[in-house]
């Protein structure tokens, strides 16, 4: 798979994340880091989990949902850039 259709896989869950989570009690924005992580593990710990039970495609639908929402950790409090050493 293309990392364009990778993205656009992404772009596909964030917005159902939208739909879905827009009633949510908690703002988005009043979430720290650390309840995305918690956010994310569960969903790791889901993948985990159906990739012995229920199979590769239903594992990665967790992984789907586990980069959409560390886009959206991402979108709220920003990331520092990753920087590469020139090599010599």
């Amino acid at each position: 798979m293309e990392r364009t259709e990778v993205y656009k896989l992404i772009d596909g869950e964030r917005d159902y994340q939208e739909w879905r989570w827009t009633d949510s009690e908690t703002p988005d924005e009043d979430k720290p880091p650390i309840e995305w992580l918690s956010y994310i593990r569960y969903h790791a710990d889901r993948c985990e989990i159906s990739n012995y039970e229920l199979g590769k495609e239903a594992a990665m639908e967790e992984i789907r949902k586990i980069a959409a929402l560390a886009v959206r950790a991402m979108e709220i409090h920003g990331c520092p850039a990753r920087q590469i050493a020139e090599q010599e």
